[in-house]
């Protein structure tokens, strides 16, 4: 996942007069990272006082509604199904993994570590 951008202090270092290119420096985003809070605050009507007494969070969910996720990115798993699948003969965790991988187009995921806690097994 990308970190985020510290919206609130951006808005803050554009208020006392920095550069974009100071911002971007100092704060260790982009060039581009920086116009887009400007750009958004411009739109949103929202300054450095409005933010002051909002959470970093906050600030970036007003700024960025569409960047912000709820709940988890991907679904959650068939976990019965799967342990129906690891009693068959020849089929392994990783190759579950691989498959589970493949299909979800995702090669970072919390498959295994998951699926180790749900059946309380300490090693695979």
């Amino acid at each position: 996942m990308a970190r985020k951008i510290r919206a609130r202090e951006v808005l803050r270092l554009l208020e006392s007069g920095m550069s974009r290119n100071q911002i971007a420096r100092t704060q260790a985003v982009s060039k581009h990272s920086v116009q887009a809070v400007a750009e958004a605050a411009a739109a949103a009507g929202i300054g450095r006082a409005e933010a002051e007494g909002m959470s970093d969070a906050e600030v970036y969910a007003l700024l960025f509604p569409e960047r912000v996720h709820d709940g988890p990115v991907y679904a959650d798993l068939d976990w019965d199904r799967v342990h129906r699948e690891l009693t068959r003969v020849g089929v392994a965790l990783r190759r579950l993994h691989a498959e589970y991988r493949d299909d979800a187009r995702s090669k970072v995921g919390p498959f295994m570590p998951l699926y180790l806690v749900a059946f309380n097994l300490r090693k695979w």
